[in-house]
């Protein structure tokens, strides 16, 4: 067996306890919707939220014994749902504990697999590459989708809600949907670590609107060091949405954004990943260039006006 194969093969065994066949049962005791599940802790699993059209729910562990679940939570924006087991000591109390790839250590080109259980009889597996990182995609209703990995290896229905991991067993994401050209979306370890810690605290997880659009664009040298910036780079403000949070923060069009808190807004996605830690009603600080000056603007941190109308 070559490298390549043995590593893949480690991989799939050190995992194999987490995944779970999920199965949501309607009131005749059919099943009307299965995938995978994953478990990333003890009690608490995370799979496709279009598989829970039931508030029934059956898990269907590794070894073949059956637990039922219950849901506490969908993500409509990420397409997950999660759950926890209702009864018994989890079956993988004894694998080895998950590791999330940490912000900015995944990097294109590495080696990846994605895996399923959507039967329940035996893993599903494909293979590729991290092909991009921390990406923006935009749903059809316009609304952008921040942290996600593109990969190669294949995301089909089977391996949807599963772990895409590296070959050191690390999880990059969660699996998503295929894509386009032959590639596919995975949600970003740092992305689905903090939806799943923001729903199991408060039952919903932040995704802030801006109000506001714009694009990258670089700071002269000379006017860097001239009004002593603290980065080279900003959003150009093009348009302001009408009593969008944009606009009661004071965000003006020609606004260079350069920060919000202490980081900078290298992007929008950026930007909106910051406003994500926190709650909504909350505020942020956005530093903006205007006219030779940086100004200092209390940011309303606000949900997606549509996030309701997703799911």
């Amino acid at each position: 067996m070559d490298a390549l194969s043995e590593a893949i093969q480690r991989v799939m065994e050190a995992t194999a306890p987490r995944l779970v066949h999920v199965a949501s049962v309607d009131q005749a005791g059919e099943r009307v919707a299965f995938g995978t599940g994953f478990a990333f802790d003890e009690r608490h699993l995370v799979c496709n939220s279009q598989i829970l059209q039931q508030e029934r729910v059956l898990v269907q562990l590794a070894d073949g014994r059956e637990r039922h679940a219950r849901r506490i939570g969908l993500d409509p924006l990420y397409f997950l749902g999660f759950l926890e087991l209702e009864d018994g000591e989890a079956a993988w109390r004894e694998a080895a504990p998950v590791d999330f790839v940490p912000a900015g250590e995944l990097k294109p080109g590495l080696a990846v697999v994605a895996l399923g259980y959507p039967m329940g009889d035996q893993i599903e597996v494909t293979s590729g590459v991290v092909s991009g990182v921390d990406r923006t995609v935009y749903r059809p209703e316009r609304i952008p989708v921040d942290g996600l990995v593109v990969t190669d290896a294949p995301i089909h229905p089977g391996n949807t809600g599963g772990p895409l991991l590296l070959l050191d067993g690390r999880v990059a994401g969660i699996n998503g949907i295929p894509w386009m050209h032959g590639l596919g979306l995975a949600v970003g370890a740092p992305a689905f670590t903090r939806v799943i810690a923001q729903i199991l605290e408060r039952g919903e997880a932040t995704h802030p609107w801006l109000g506001f659009s714009g694009q990258r664009e670089v700071i002269e040298p000379e006017m860097v060091s001239l009004l002593g910036l603290p980065v080279d780079r900003g959003i150009a403000v093009r348009m302001v949405t009408e009593n969008g949070p944009g606009a009661r923060a004071g965000v003006q069009p020609l606004d260079l954004v350069v920060r919000v808190d202490d980081v900078p807004a290298a992007s929008l996605g950026t930007i909106r990943q910051r406003l994500s830690l926190y709650r909504p009603g909350e505020t942020a600080r956005l530093t903006v260039l205007r006219g030779g000056s940086l100004l200092e603007l209390e940011f309303p941190v606000e949900q997606v006006p549509q996030l309701r109308t997703l799911q």
